[in-house]
């Protein structure tokens, strides 16, 4: 073979060498770059293949009412799993399972079906149930343990509380304004993957461990709010109003013993209720006051010397403002203001209204916290409506004194008439108590919390006495109580209509009011929306007044508070003279025919100069304490017989004022108008 013939071979075969030694030294820079350069990228990415990672459940905080009784709580659950490679008998395993969990055997080896691993059976099985089923110790099957959210209570405070969601994120009420307090943090733990093993789950090796959420005590006691929801059950079922709505408040602290509506829902099964049953309806549902709001424009007109209790207007049956007439509650004729509260005369509110500049009727309401969240701990509170001074009309000062032309929430009122109750401050509504840890270790502990001073304590005095008149002689008679004097305002609120005007047939009654009324250790609204029946007693004295009455008697009991009205005539005749600072002449004036006498002389107080009628005042339905009231500003002398309230005066009501300027009253306890 001639040399010329070898070459292309030998090319070729140096090609062919040249081309494999480069296809090695590709090689090994390859396997060199991977297992020196990228050793820990492929190390990590091995691992992950055969570990995974697991969220460990944090145990979220409970929620306590103020003594302590479970309101929420995470209890412990189990999800029960079969490893089917540990499984023997599919169908001995099932029936083991069977003899436990609510589940046939049937339904248990469907479950599995043709699937083969780590396989979710039953979900939520109750910590005694799991127990049972550890002792069987049944091959493959295993339990890992969460945490699920219960209400022990079930519907008790429900609109208030809220809910949480399936990962344990709150959703609705306090369970989602606190979440973040009460949630905790979860763990981590590792866990190689099952589907690589032989021989069933490897064991989890924890890297963080979870961090259970703070617990949180309540001001409100369950006991308050048992009889809350129970007597506003009572109401719905008689009155079948649209909500029906009730706070209790104690005036010196801010703390809300109980706050409930209707209609409510089971937390439990929180997904069968209706959203619009879910709402905190005495924080986010908002009305016109009505009524209610006549003593703070009487607090308006006392503060800034427009008026004082003795000052006297005239009603004809109606109250007059600019183009308009508004009704009111019958012809009252001459009355002095406590008498106008205690009627709820309009036409007085509307004069009275007229004494004042717009900017201090504004400026009263505004410093009662209306027109702004009252910032208690609550989801998606209501500012309520309150319109500055120049987007008024010229017959908005009237209409405000009666409560119309503004908008107020059940947590509002209670506020302001809690300042009423303390002497004239203003205290933030508080729902939470304290906040401590897992172990009970006090983390925060919650106080009185004073926003401002919005009246004297001598005009609150004066403003809780008219109060009283409302209850002990007015339209709020079926509020009385037979243990403790109560003061109140009874209300009877139109609905707006969108379209203009006023609804006659739909209203939101109403009756708020402290209890003891000189000394109040709580204050309590009820109100209900749109009550039915007989459109001529659908009154908040008629509806909501006798509500009011029976929660206030049970709470008082249950709060210890020595009941007032237990004094004898002498014991409640020295309190109330010292109450009103009378003092009591040494002359005894005698007067025959009357049995049970007890004198008393009144000694003189100023009037206004307007007050020259010389005719004998109405004291019928007034108390002892309102009657006196009214005898010492017309500076009469009395002999009053009996205890209780005012049935017949001699002489009758209207007559010329005797010479002697002294009168005989006869009071009973069984008085009903």
């Amino acid at each position: 073979m001639s040399v010329r013939a070898m070459q292309p071979r030998t090319m070729r075969a140096l090609a062919l060498l040249a081309l494999s030694a480069l296809m090695i030294s590709v090689f090994i820079m390859r396997l060199v770059q991977l297992q020196v350069l990228q050793y820990n990228q492929w190390a990590q990415r091995s691992t992950k293949n055969h570990v995974s990672k697991r969220v460990l459940d944090m145990k979220r905080g409970n929620i306590y009412d103020r003594r302590g009784d479970e309101l929420a709580i995470s209890v412990d659950t189990y999800t029960v799993f079969l490893y089917t490679r540990e499984v023997k008998s599919l169908s001995e395993a099932a029936n083991a399972l069977a003899t436990v969990l609510p589940m046939s055997r049937e339904e248990i080896i469907a479950k599995v079906g043709d699937r083969s691993g780590y396989i979710q059976i039953y979900k939520e099985l109750e910590p005694n149930l799991a127990m049972k089923l550890q002792k069987l110790n049944i091959p493959g099957v295993n339990l890992e343990s969460h945490y699920r959210r219960y209400y022990p209570q079930k519907s008790l405070a429900s609109n208030l509380i809220g809910f949480t969601g399936a990962e344990q994120q709150g959703l609705e009420g306090l369970e989602k304004l606190f979440d973040k307090t009460l949630r905790g943090y979860p763990g981590l733990a590792v866990q190689e993957d099952i589907s690589l093993r032989e021989s069933g789950p490897a064991q989890m090796r924890v890297i963080t461990p979870p961090m259970g959420g703070s617990n949180i005590n309540l001001t409100i006691d369950s006991f308050i709010q048992h009889v809350i929801e129970s007597e506003l059950a009572k109401l719905v079922e008689q009155y079948d109003p649209i909500d029906a709505t009730a706070i209790v408040m104690d005036p010196h602290t801010g703390e809300i013993l109980g706050m409930g509506c209707l209609p409510n829902y089971d937390l439990n099964n929180f997904g069968e209720a209706k959203p619009d049953t879910r709402r905190n309806r005495p924080a986010t549902d908002f009305f016109e006051p009505g009524s209610c709001i006549k003593i703070l424009a009487v607090a308006s007109a006392l503060e800034n010397g427009k008026a004082d209790s003795s000052s006297r207007f005239y009603c004809r049956g109606y109250g007059e403002m600019p183009g308009r007439r508004v009704r009111c509650h019958g012809a009252h004729g001459l009355v002095d203001t406590d008498k106008a509260i205690a009627e709820s005369c309009n036409a007085a509110m509307m004069q009275i209204s007229q004494m004042l500049e717009p900017s201090m009727l504004y400026r009263t309401y505004k410093k009662f916290g209306f027109g702004e969240p009252t910032g208690a701990e609550v989801v998606a509170e209501s500012n309520g409506i309150l319109r500055a001074p120049s987007r008024w009309s010229a017959f908005s000062p009237s209409s405000l004194s009666i409560g119309q032309e503004m908008t107020v929430t059940g947590l509002q009122l209670v506020q302001a008439y809690s300042a009423i109750a303390n002497g004239g401050t203003l205290i933030k509504p508080r729902l939470i108590k304290r906040i401590t840890s897992q172990d009970s270790e006090i983390r925060e502990d919650f106080g009185p919390e004073t926003v401002r001073r919005v009246i004297s304590p001598e005009i609150a005095r004066s403003l809780r006495r008219m109060l009283m008149g409302v209850v002990e002689g007015g339209t709020g008679k079926m509020a009385m109580l037979e243990d403790y004097t109560a003061g109140g305002k009874t209300s009877t609120a139109q609905k707006a209509n969108p379209r203009g005007g006023y609804f006659n047939e739909k209203v939101v009654v109403s009756f708020i009011g402290m209890i003891p009324a000189m000394n109040p250790r709580i204050v309590l609204l009820v109100a209900a929306n749109e009550p039915k029946g007989d459109e001529r007693t659908l009154f908040g004295g008629k509806v909501t007044a006798p509500a009011f009455a029976r929660i206030a008697d049970r709470v008082l009991k249950h709060l210890k508070v020595p009941p007032d009205r237990s004094l004898t005539l002498e014991e409640r005749e020295e309190q109330l003279l010292k109450n009103n600072k009378i003092t009591v002449k040494q002359e005894i004036i005698k007067l025959p025919n009357l049995i049970s006498q007890m004198q008393v002389s009144v000694a003189s107080s100023s009037i206004l100069a307007s007050d020259t009628c010389e005719l004998v005042p109405d004291l019928r339905g007034q108390s002892l304490k309102a009657a006196i009231q009214t005898i010492n500003r017309r500076e009469l002398k009395a002999i009053f017989e009996g205890n209780g309230v005012v049935i017949a005066q001699q002489p009758p009501p209207g007559r010329p004022l005797p010479n002697s300027r002294i009168l005989r009253v006869k009071l009973s306890p069984d008085f009903i108008e």
